[in-house]
């Protein structure tokens, strides 16, 4: 497939925008947004083939998703006479135009595209991290806990560049024509990325990403299963060495960080969720307004840390339906495909490898959701939008022999 050079540079320009998601902090959040209008109006404006194609069946289900998030915003903001709810509104309106232009744009990437944009992401989200801690330290952040980041990434965004991307530098080395010893240092990196923040939730999605991948190369190419569990037995090694002090230079903690976290168990968390269901039942079924549900957290109220509790206590029951659609709609069209294809046989396990790339961060993304607050900003949603956007692309060139573009 001869890939779109301008649907390539806008879903490049949307990646980086989600992996220095932070930098609206530099540049203000209207800054931020001027960016991804600017994004959105090139994909539509300079795409060649979106308007005339048909619109499939998950297009249409997720802009119903989108759509009853929509109306629940605006009939909550009514009946609780809120303009924030009603502004949050607006904003989820602009992402929705933003998921629409990655879909189609997403649509005219051929495999090796996805890969060189990982690749440039990882390198982009480790060389503003290291800048800033080493050279610019007014832009440096360490939390007390010792989790790193910076002003481009957070602590608890950071790890987001090297868990969501780093499956298509693997999927693009192992079943690809992916420069090896570049894709090993890619995700190398992306490890030291990881091991800087510590976050549970990375791990654990990097975690079953990497188990999908040795299931996958098992069954399907068992030769390149030596390979893939060398692979990764490489990047272990890497990030035992990185915990274990080796690398002074890059390394603060004496021992792992995320270890100690996840020993010391969320009781937080637990109170947010006890917290939730009981804004759930006070406001149930319209929902009491957008960033109502809270918790009580050192003497200050926090947002619920659940967005699927979150979604039903501040826009009600038809904003949590909506939410529902959106994060677990991908997982069925994806497993519904793969039944069939097998029954018909995968002819590009290339495009699969892809697809099990973006499935494992649709699946990440919607776990994310179980810990993460409900959120109108487009470097949280944009990480789902990528992800549910190749999904959809590669799955469904699974059959093909070569990477045929297929309706938007």
């Amino acid at each position: 497939m001869k890939s779109d050079k301008v649907s390539v540079f806008v879903i490049l320009l949307a990646c980086l925008l989600v992996v220095l998601g932070d930098v609206r902090f530099v540049i203000g959040s209207a800054g931020y947004w001027v960016a991804w209008c600017a994004v959105i109006f090139a994909g539509f404006l300079c795409s060649s083939r979106q308007f005339g194609r048909t619109i499939s069946a998950e297009l249409f289900v997720y802009m119903t998703g989108f759509f009853l998030i929509l109306v629940s915003f605006f009939l909550s903001g009514i009946i609780n006479q809120d303009e924030y709810t009603i502004y949050q509104g607006v904003k989820v309106f602009f992402i929705a135009l933003a998921f629409c232009c990655i879909y189609i744009n997403a649509r005219d990437l051929a495999g090796a595209d996805i890969y060189k944009i990982s690749l440039i992401c990882i390198a982009i989200g480790l060389f503003m991290f290291l800048i800033s801690k080493f050279y610019l330290r007014e832009f440096y952040v360490e939390l007390g806990d010792g989790r790193q980041g910076s002003q481009f990434a957070y602590p608890g965004v950071l790890w987001k560049t090297p868990v969501f991307f780093v499956g298509f530098v693997f999927a693009g080395m192992i079943f690809g024509a992916g420069n090896k010893m570049l894709s090993l240092l890619a995700m190398l990196g992306g490890l030291f990325l990881l091991k800087s923040d510590s976050s549970r939730t990375g791990f654990l999605i990097l975690a079953v990403i990497a188990l999908l991948f040795v299931v996958l190369c098992a069954y399907l190419k068992p030769k390149a299963a030596v390979l893939c569990s060398l692979v990764l037995g490489v990047c272990g090694i890497g990030l035992l060495i990185l915990y274990s002090g080796g690398f002074v230079f890059f390394s603060n903690a004496e021992e792992p960080l995320v270890l100690n976290r996840l020993a010391a168990g969320d009781p937080i968390r637990t109170k947010m969720l006890s917290d939730g269901i009981l804004h759930v039942q006070e406001c149930f079924p319209f929902g009491c307004g957008f960033g109502t549900a809270t918790t009580l957290v050192d003497g200050e109220n926090m947002v619920v840390h659940n967005a699927y509790l979150s979604s039903l206590g501040d826009i009600g029951v038809l904003g949590f339906i909506g939410m529902a659609i959106l994060m677990f709609s991908p997982v069925f069209f994806f497993l519904g495909k793969l039944i069939t294809y097998r029954l018909q046989g995968v002819t590009s396990v290339a495009n699969l490898a892809y697809s099990i790339a973006a499935f494992g961060g649709v699946l990440g993304y919607a776990f994310l959701m179980m810990l993460h607050p409900f959120s109108s900003e487009l470097s949280e949603w944009g990480i789902w939008a990528l992800m549910v956007s190749l999904l959809s692309t590669f799955s469904g060139r699974m059959l093909a022999t070569d990477d045929t573009q297929v309706e938007a």
